[in-house]
């Protein structure tokens, strides 16, 4: 792994001697007969073709442009290229969309290895780059001009003909059109699902009710405790408990109590009562969560944690590269480490070391093509300029077998803490080898500060712009005292995982002092956030 020209030079994840070995490109595509076993269909439940996927070549490219149709003037169409590209694209990516799902719900452990999604996200980073200079190209050639548009849920680059007779419309990015009938579809599967769960609930009700008679237990709760409306009723009658129903042939008159001593068996009574309770819990315990995030949220005995922060050139971690990693380790209860070193200088010269220790930053480059496109937008939010990250001292991280093994044992050693850590979460998917398959494993453990800000910030307040609260990183750090107030977050990965780590450190300890948050009702005991437990399944004969 290469480091900035700043920051230390001699690592645990230094790159010496780096080597490109893309065999693992080809190698990756054995697993195919593993991955159509199981997954028939991409994430447009279009039926996949296996055979096209395997004649795809990983190791040198799957765009049809050559290096010369990306220059200007060149004699090919640059239009039939693009047009050929985009369709490759869309239905790659489709099939990428889906092997998360599929390897995560692998049970039977089919699917050995995550090897050829890496590798079908390293072949369409490189075919995003030459679709993007092949829109260059037709800029140059005054076909058409581009412009980012915001479309729901994305951003894409929309192409308007520059002269007359210029064709666009079948070479438009449909990237967002995707993207959002997918969501639409998910958004109509899960009210499917609801409305199933639903009837099945009502059905297992009314059965009980044949059954055994509908008992219902509880007084009124809009009452005063001392004066219950329904206290003193002939309801109230069996063992102290209030019965509320006039009709139940199975809840006994006060006349058959006083005669019978009761009127149903009590195995009985109590059976249907516990049934009753059981399918509360059960609907309860399958109603979906109201923020799910809640899952990354850390434990009441979380200590030491590593804090990680990603830099990119761009959000689908199957089309962008990371360019910048910076990541450090804090103890959020025990004490920081006595022998570990102090006087660690950020980028920002108020930032002060505090209780972290252990820091590292580390800069990665990108492709010649994506390099030549550039990306003014990371410019601005990073100060980093994707033009200079090329050559020997930049090597790319998914190139670089040895960074990948060291991040993925630093990222499986402890908790790891991100803010949207999602975002970290997909790239390292995508990019780490060994890492999906040891998050499936459960050796994983992620935390995330955003639902901390959401759910346990009080300063979170909702908005017109922000309806669940502003819980940005630069926000959720200045109320928390990590980010002064007329500073911004610097967009730069050790700069941000350290104010996020501050912050959280704060934040635990005030949520201890007044007893919410994982010390609060509904806290959780231990590390907290989200791990894959596995469960073995045992046969008996």
């Amino acid at each position: 792994m290469s480091m900035s020209s700043e920051e230390n030079s001699k690592e645990t994840m230094e790159n010496s001697g780096y080597a490109i070995d893309r065999s693992w490109l080809t190698e990756a595509k054995d697993s195919i007969s593993q991955w159509s076993y199981i997954m028939l269909k991409d994430a447009d439940d279009n039926d996949i073709d296996w055979d096209w996927v395997r004649s795809l070549d990983l190791e040198h490219g799957i765009g049809v442009a050559s290096p010369e149709d990306l220059e200007a003037g060149a004699a090919s169409s640059v239009h039939d290229l693009l047009k050929e590209d985009l369709a490759i694209r869309d239905r790659l990516e489709a099939v990428i969309a889906k092997m998360s799902m599929t390897f995560m719900r692998d049970f039977d452990r089919r699917i050995k290895t995550y090897d050829l999604p890496r590798a079908l996200a390293y072949a369409d980073r490189r075919l995003n780059d030459q679709i993007a200079l092949l829109r260059d190209r037709g800029i140059a050639e005054g076909l058409w001009t581009v412009e980012d548009e915001d479309r729901q849920r994305v951003t894409v680059p929309v192409l308007t003909p520059a002269r007359e007779g210029v064709v666009v419309d079948d070479i438009q990015d449909r990237t967002a059109e995707i993207v959002n009938t997918r969501a639409e579809r998910r958004k109509a599967d899960r009210a499917k699902r609801e409305a199933a769960r639903a009837h099945r609930e009502h059905a297992l009700f009314e059965a009980d009710e044949v059954r055994n008679g509908s008992v219902e237990a509880g007084p009124d709760e809009s009452a005063p405790i001392e004066s219950s409306s329904d206290q003193g009723s002939n309801d109230y009658l069996i063992e102290g408990q209030p019965v509320i129903n006039d009709d139940n042939p199975a809840v006994p008159t006060v006349e058959q109590v006083n005669r019978d001593e009761t009127a149903v068996p009590e195995a009985r009574f109590e059976k249907s009562r516990h049934r009753a309770a059981e399918h509360v819990a059960a609907r309860e315990a399958a109603r979906p969560k109201d923020y799910w995030r809640e899952v990354f949220l850390p434990g009441r005995d979380v200590d030491k944690v590593m804090g990680i922060d990603l830099e990119t050139n761009g959000t689908e971690p199957y089309r962008a590269y990371i360019i910048d990693v910076g990541f450090e380790y804090m103890n959020m209860k025990s004490p920081r480490p006595a022998d570990a070193p102090t006087g660690y200088e950020y980028d920002k010269d108020y930032y002060e070391g505090g209780d972290a220790y252990d820091q590292h930053r580390f800069s990665f480059g990108v492709t010649d093509e994506a390099a030549r496109h550039g990306n003014p937008f990371i410019i601005q939010l990073t100060g980093i300029d994707i033009k200079q990250r090329v050559g020997a001292g930049y090597p790319m991280f998914d190139e670089d077998a040895e960074a990948q093994a060291d991040l993925l044992k630093r990222l499986t050693a402890q908790p790891f803490v991100a803010h949207m850590a999602t975002f970290e979460h997909s790239f390292f998917m995508l990019n780490v080898k060994g890492y999906a398959e040891a998050y499936r494993n459960g050796h994983v453990t992620i935390i995330d500060t955003l639902p901390m800000s959401r759910l346990w910030d009080e300063g979170s307040i909702p908005s017109e712009e922000h309806p669940d609260g502003d819980n940005r990183l630069d926000a959720y750090a200045k109320r928390q005292g990590a980010l002064r107030e007329d500073d911004a977050e610097r967009h730069l990965g050790l700069e941000d995982t350290h104010i996020m780590l501050l912050a959280m450190k704060h934040h635990l300890r005030q949520l201890q002092a007044e007893a919410r948050g994982p010390w609060g009702p509904n806290g959780k005991a231990g590390v907290g956030g989200k791990r894959i437990i596995s469960h073995r399944r045992h046969w008996r004969r």
